[in-house]
């Protein structure tokens, strides 16, 4: 009798268990529509939004990396010989760009859904938390859309962030997977995404360093296997550079018939030199082509007030002056110079061409560095306060003090949470998302502004972290009043 009845409570158990796995995923795939209706909607509404970048995306230029210009090819290559401009409502010059945005849309919404499903298991959040978790990201994206006044988000641009932010997520989920649960798939996996994020964007070589130190941090929790688990890190990390390297010269190759790497990654730190130096800090370069064009370009930049010493005096107004002229100097005035110099004095192919170009950068840098590096280094510092704002709101007198706030109240959170939280986890990912923004900001403001852009890819992991910490410490909270009044 007594195992008959055991059978029935089993029997009940099991269908009480079907039921929750039901509508559990009923759940989860109402999330997936809530977020793919969200972006898809902003597809059609905006539409293709081309942004200054976008031409030389869609021209292939040699100073991009390959794999944003390869997926551009192939849709227009698709698309190019049907006639499907009518179904997609646009033109047929647009239509490959128009697929593209609308894969982007699909990919965007994936990847918030697919961060929030994973902590969703892995922390065991609530519903009302899971669909919280969902939406910051979709929250972000309308901030990039309305506050930033970009009249566009991402996932609708031509740019390598309407695929590189949803990618940078899904990596970040197989990361914490790896972490938290030891699986060697999961390593893979985020592998395979640093692979695709560095081949969008020499930015996302932060991924590579999050890798090896959240693997460097598995193998000494682990205390076992370190030997076998560093052989496979260090696969891990020879498979992400040197399949780059190969992808690199293989796709330059095809497209421009010698292999090569993409070029001009040196104009980035080429612009911060001329940005801190001064005229005589050209004495200082030894190649005679080099130095006149170093002249030239300087003369060009200070005359219209491009350059720090023309800066008003006050951290605002100096990181202000900096991303406002950063472009004039770079875009607008040294890049092209040099370029227009050598494609009008030497012969050859476009590869050799612009590898010339980067040799004369190369010795410009080489040149004015020892000169003007404490000026860079107060240019590193700037951008890095810059970008620990940009990361978390915009950058205004008003937003900056509200960024301080939130940032003290994550400390705050981060602190209680390593001496609270006995299984760890919510205070390593707390840990790791503060990781990820400092690695960020740091290697951005070493070579550029931190705009928007550039600092987008942390803010809606932030915002989970802040999040579920305070969720986590409301219900310790109450739990507290209710024992005391019990």
């Amino acid at each position: 009798m007594r195992r008959e009845v055991q059978g029935r409570g089993n029997g009940r158990n099991a269908m009480v268990s079907m039921h929750y796995k039901a509508s559990e995923k009923v759940y989860l795939a109402l999330l997936f529509c809530a977020s793919l209706l969200f972006y898809l909607f902003f597809a059609v509404y905006d539409g293709v939004v081309i942004c200054a970048d976008s031409p030389s995306y869609i021209n292939m230029h040699i100073s991009r990396e390959p794999l944003y210009c390869i997926f551009l090819a192939l849709l227009r290559t698709v698309f190019s010989h049907a006639d499907l401009a009518v179904l997609f409502c646009t033109r047929n010059d647009m239509l490959s760009l128009t697929v593209a945005v609308y894969i982007q849309s699909v990919l965007a919404a994936f990847a918030a859904w697919c961060l929030a499903k994973y902590l969703y298991k892995e922390f065991s959040l609530g519903r009302f938390e899971t669909a919280v978790v969902m939406c910051i990201p979709l929250l972000t994206s309308l901030l990039c859309r309305f506050a930033a006044k970009r009249a566009s988000m991402y996932s609708n641009s031509i740019m390598t962030e309407g695929i590189a932010c949803s990618l940078f997520l899904i990596f970040t989920r197989y990361l914490l997977d790896f972490y938290y649960n030891r699986r060697k798939k999961a390593l893979i996996l985020a592998s395979v995404l640093s692979f695709l994020l560095i081949a969008t964007r020499k930015q996302m070589y932060i991924t590579l360093i999050l890798l090896f130190c959240v693997a460097c941090a598995v193998c000494i929790r682990q205390k076992k296997n370190i030997l076998k688990d560093g052989i496979c890190l260090v696969v891990c990390v020879l498979f992400i550079v040197g399949g780059n390297l190969i992808l690199d010269n293989g796709y330059n190759y095809i497209v421009r018939g010698e292999a090569g790497t993409h070029s001009s990654d040196n104009r980035f730190f080429a612009t911060m030199c001329f940005y801190t130096a001064e005229r005589e800090s050209g004495e200082r370069i030894e190649d005679k082509e080099a130095r006149e064009l170093f002249y030239q370009i300087y003369d060009a930049c200070d005359a219209q007030g491009f350059l720090k010493h023309s800066a008003q005096k006050g951290w605002y107004n100096r990181v202000t002056h900096f991303g406002d002229h950063y472009d004039h100097i770079q875009i607008n005035t040294m890049w092209p110079a040099i370029q227009q110099y050598v494609y009008a004095n030497y012969e050859g192919n476009p590869v050799d061409l612009e590898e010339k170009v980067d040799e004369i950068t190369n010795q410009i840098i080489r040149g004015v560095l020892p000169d003007v590096w404490v000026k860079v280094a107060g240019c590193f510092i700037d951008n890095c306060l810059s970008g620990f704002i940009t990361t978390v709101s915009k950058r205004s007198p008003i937003l900056i003090v509200y960024a301080v706030f939130v940032y003290a109240l994550y400390l705050f959170l981060t602190v209680w949470l390593v001496v609270k939280d006995t299984t760890g986890k919510l205070s390593f990912l707390a840990l790791y998302v503060l990781a990820s923004i400092v690695v960020n900001v740091a290697v951005v403001s070493m070579v550029i502004f931190c705009q928007t852009r550039y600092a987008i890819y942390n803010m809606p992991l932030f915002y989970i972290a802040l999040f579920l910490m305070f969720m986590k410490k409301l219900r310790m909270v109450i739990g507290a009043k209710r024992n005391v009044s019990d």
